[in-house]
């Protein structure tokens, strides 16, 4: 099994066991003498909360997935052939069936214990936007393995840099269908200008000085949107950031609170037990008073009772003495 096997497994997971899920496998690799493959495992980041959103639309809505791919392809063919009417309505049926697609990945995230904020289902709508601009961007969103969300004008390829957990297992991008029809720049012949026409040398500096100037607009231009997407990408993964550090923090608050709740249901039975215990040893207390009264008088019954029965004793030895007085005076008479 390879890296981009086990990722496959691990961004399927419900985001809250993605973590340990991880840890465990990159243990596994590792007890299993594979050291660069637990190195790796270890590396794949968590993904953000509209990233996996994503991911689960991929394997849990598959089909409603490849709707909007599908339609993205029909776009861009109805660009490349300038089919303005075509454009407007599938314009029109990518509004409706993007939002569609964005509710039922929030149901599916809801059927495995994750809600999708607003502001995440607006991400998970770029990123399928931009999926629909950009056939590789398609072949990221159908892959599941996205960490981060995507963003893309339509006019240059998405920016796919550490977007994909495993980049190597996205198929290689195909040329343009556009870009392999399209004919090649014509081009004066070599040696001079087109025949019948004569530029000055005035006219050349011109013509170089407005390429000079036009190559300067485009590489400043470049440069703020290299500039742009780099702080747009920093800002994308500070947010993911903060949304992945939001679901530990209210992961661990629930299992806190579980464990609250387990720990009052402890506290609650102990206490009814205890007072069970205090009821019945103030029970026994009562009877142990009334026993003891119960015993002095048994006591004073029994020091009566044995008096009584000295004094008996001493009137029957009397009583005996006299009556074998008596035999003897009788047998004495004649």
């Amino acid at each position: 099994m390879d890296l981009a096997d086990v990722a496959v497994e691990l961004y399927a997971l419900p985001l809250v066991e993605f973590t340990g899920a991880r840890n465990a496998r990159a243990k596994r690799a590792r007890s299993e003498g594979q050291p660069l493959l637990a190195k790796q495992i270890a590396k794949l980041p968590k993904p953000s909360t509209a990233a996996w959103a994503v991911n689960v639309l991929a394997r849990r809505r598959r089909e409603e997935l490849g709707q909007v791919l599908d339609l993205g392809a029909s776009l861009r063919e109805a660009q490349a052939d300038l089919d303005s009417a075509a454009m407007r309505a599938l314009g029109r049926e990518r509004s409706r069936l993007l939002a569609a697609v964005v509710r039922d990945g929030r149901e599916a995230a809801g059927e495995l214990g994750v809600k999708v904020s607003d502001a995440a289902a607006e991400e998970m709508e770029q990123t399928l936007h931009a999926a629909m601009a950009d056939p590789q961007a398609a072949e990221a969103v159908r892959s599941g393995l996205l960490v981060r969300t995507l963003t893309g004008s339509g006019l240059e390829p998405v920016d796919l840099a550490g977007a994909v957990a495993v980049p190597g297992a996205l198929p290689e991008p195909a040329a343009p269908a556009a870009a392999q029809q399209r004919p090649a720049p014509h081009r004066p012949a070599r040696g001079g200008e087109p025949e019948g026409t004569e530029t000055p040398p005035t006219r050349r500096a011109n013509v170089d000085a407005e390429a000079r100037a036009r190559e300067r607009a485009q590489q400043e231009t470049a440069q703020r949107e290299a500039e742009q997407r780099e702080a747009e990408e920093s800002r994308r993964r500070v947010r993911d950031q903060a949304e992945s550090d939001l679901a530990d923090a209210e992961q661990g608050l629930e299992e806190a609170e579980a464990e609250l709740a387990d720990a009052q249901a402890q506290a609650d039975a102990a206490a009814v037990r205890r007072n069970e215990i205090a009821d019945e040893l103030d029970r026994l207390h009562r009877r142990i008073d009334e026993l003891e009264e119960d015993f002095a008088a048994a006591e004073r019954e029994g020091a009566h009772a044995d008096r009584a029965r000295r004094l008996a004793s001493r009137l029957a030895e009397q009583g005996r003495r006299a009556v074998q007085r008596a035999r003897d005076r009788l047998a004495q008479l004649p």
